[in-house]
């Protein structure tokens, strides 16, 4: 579980999230979704995951993730395609690439676990 304290918060990488199309309807026009209900321990009452825990969803698709469990399987593969995105985009900023790359090796210990 990460302290909700020291939790990475990057503007700038939001604003890349918001820039992408949907990663469900490939819409554009985006929010940063922050992962929810995968019980890795990154979301909860009072407790948002870690800004590298991001995806573009469209509204429509953001309000679907919250409202119904059933959609909160995909966030998995849609964080890695994102994450992988942004270690291209920002390869030159290391302090960005070491919270990618931490989340990456995150979601790998949960899928095998």
């Amino acid at each position: 579980m990460i302290e909700k304290s020291k939790a990475w918060r990057c503007e700038r990488y939001l604003k890349w999230v918001r820039s992408l199309p949907c990663c469900m309807t490939g819409e554009e026009g985006c929010q940063a979704h922050h992962v929810i209900g995968l019980n890795w321990g990154l979301s909860g009452w009072s407790m948002k995951a870690p800004d590298s825990f991001v995806m573009p969803l469209s509204p429509y698709a953001h309000g679907l993730v919250h409202k119904h469990a059933d959609w909160q399987w995909w966030q998995a593969e849609w964080l890695k395609q994102t994450i992988r995105q942004g270690l291209v985009v920002f390869a030159n900023d290391a302090e960005v690439c070491e919270q990618l790359n931490h989340a990456l090796a995150f979601i790998a210990s949960k899928e095998a676990a």
